[in-house]
């Protein structure tokens, strides 16, 4: 007959082996892990912007050329209107640097030698009118009044023109430039706007790629505020571009909307709004139209910077990199 002592002593034996037992089953069913924390986004910055190809978004940039040869950008205000600096339809005397120390036109442009061509690429812009007549600022200086309205001997009809904003962008506004290379037309995203005159506003992008006369187009709603006049003749970070105002002229541009061949009324179309490549796959900032490529939770894309003042686009976050920038990335 077994004793009490021996019948408690392989309970409690039975019970820790139970125990050990359930143990054994939590360990291996196993409550998940909790997730381990994203480090924070890695971020390639590209300064000063320099552009990268613009992909078929700007059609009303047209490239303009003078004996077949690249010379200037422009941009469609209506079908037989175009905006550019006025550099490209005059004979400059000098440099045409600023501030100007006397008069810097030594003289107007034959009009019929001036053609203008649509299209993305250089090589493949397809020519499509020439110059009729002009309207220019009063006076023989370029600073301040880098602009003119070309008009045109035949509507370009099957293109949506730009419309011209009735005010200007203001310091801290971003922008997005459009302008012919060598090769190419560049587009730079989300640039902000440094300083502003009465007649001119400076941008924060390289000049060392892009022809004068191109289109300063407002980030937000699409709408032109600005020719592309001059810039740093460096390439540095701290490079610079310089850009008249289309508002501080609307007389002019009124006068030459009205002499064209068709109402600008028919035609109010925006460009397209916002970023040109937001999302798009990339290797670096170089790729990215706003100069800026990160590599988050297992994605790598372009996008932009960003600050307390400068909002992200829907569906992203401002967040701080590993090099120490703030950009913004997908939610």
């Amino acid at each position: 007959m077994t004793s009490r002592p021996a019948v408690a002593s392989a309970a409690r034996a039975v019970r820790a082996a139970l125990a050990l037992f359930a143990l054994a089953l939590v360990a291996c069913s196993g409550a998940p892990d909790a997730p381990a924390a994203l480090s924070a986004p890695q971020a390639s910055v590209a300064l000063p912007l320099r552009g990268v190809p613009d992909p078929g978004a700007d059609p009303a940039v047209v490239l303009l050329t003078i004996d077949g040869q690249p010379w200037c950008t422009g941009a469609l205000l209506a079908s037989d209107v175009v905006l550019t600096a006025r550099r490209c339809v005059a004979i400059v005397r000098g440099d045409g640097a600023c501030p100007a120390s006397g008069p810097q036109i030594e003289q107007s442009r034959d009009l019929a030698t001036i053609h203008v061509l649509a299209g993305d690429d250089v090589a493949s812009a397809i020519p499509r009118a020439h110059g009729r007549g002009v309207r220019v600022p009063p006076g023989e200086v370029l600073c301040g009044e880098d602009i003119a309205l070309l008009l045109l001997d035949t509507p370009i009809d099957d293109i949506a023109p730009l419309v011209v904003r009735a005010t200007g962008a203001a310091r801290g506004d971003h922008v997005r430039t459009v302008a012919f290379g060598a090769a190419a037309k560049l587009v730079r995203d989300h640039v902000p706007v440094t300083q502003t005159s009465p007649r001119e506003l400076v941008v924060q992008q390289a000049p060392c790629a892009g022809l004068p006369g191109g289109a300063v187009i407002d980030d937000a709603t699409g709408e032109l505020v600005g020719v592309v006049s001059r810039g740093d003749p460096r390439c540095g970070a701290d490079a610079w571009e310089v850009a008249a105002r289309a508002d501080a002229f609307t007389q002019l541009i009124d006068g030459a909307m009205a002499a064209g061949h068709l109402s600008h009324a028919a035609h109010q179309a925006r460009e397209k709004k916002g970023a040109i490549d937001q999302g798009g796959s990339c290797g670096d900032g170089l790729q990215c139209a706003a100069g800026v490529c990160v590599s988050y939770a297992g994605a790598q894309y372009c996008t932009r910077l960003c600050d307390r003042t400068d909002r992200c686009p829907s569906l992203t976050r401002c967040m701080t990199s590993q090099q120490s920038t703030t950009v913004c990335v997908a939610e």
